[in-house]
């Protein structure tokens, strides 16, 4: 997808991102390790706010008029920062039953979920943007003027869509000397046996 931003702030703001910052807002995989990597903390999920309903989905997830949806809200975080705001719906049905268990049970990352899994899948960016993060702001402890790096991606497997997540974060959260001096976190690689 080539990116398109709505006004002369937007493009001013993506030419002044940095080189992760940019990484963030154009990759289509998963953010934790990326994060994990650039920040040397762990990361982890606390979940916001998580229901089942039956719902009309978004047309943009291929469903019928009424389809089992799992809508989760949650931040990725750090030891003692929130560094990404994420609201996602996914087509429960689509999801292994392992991933379906795992998420209504424990606070691990989906996207580790997938890769544990194996998961063949493709990600399809649909939106990005550079914009204010008023309404997510308060769980960042920043002011709601803060500029964020917004992109919302579908997750297609055998065709269909698994589901779509939004993901914002403040550009601030990753700017290069925040991190100067920090240790760098050992990275453990899987081992092909």
């Amino acid at each position: 997808m080539t990116p398109s931003f709505s006004s002369e702030t937007e493009v001013d703001a993506l030419d002044s991102l940095n080189m992760f910052q940019r990484v963030l807002l154009l990759t289509d995989g998963t953010v934790t390790d990326l994060i994990s990597a650039f920040t040397g903390e762990a990361i982890r999920v606390a979940k916001l706010e998580q229901y089942i309903r039956v719902a009309p989905a978004p047309d943009m997830l291929q469903c019928g008029a009424s389809s089992r949806l799992l809508r989760r809200k949650v931040l990725l975080r750090g030891r003692d920062r929130a560094y990404v705001y994420a609201d996602s719906t996914f087509v429960f049905a689509r999801l292994s039953e392992k991933i379906q268990h795992q998420l209504l049970t424990t606070d691990y990352p989906i996207g580790l979920m997938w890769k544990d899994e194996r998961l063949e899948s493709y990600r399809e960016i649909v939106e990005l943007r550079i914009e204010s993060c008023a309404e997510v702001a308060v769980h960042f402890d920043l002011p709601e003027s803060t500029l964020c790096g917004l992109r919302t991606y579908l997750v297609h497997r055998s065709g269909l869509p698994l589901g779509a997540i939004t993901e914002k974060w403040p550009l601030c959260r990753f700017e290069a000397d925040q991190f100067e001096g920090r240790p760098v976190r050992r990275i453990e690689l899987p081992v092909s046996t």
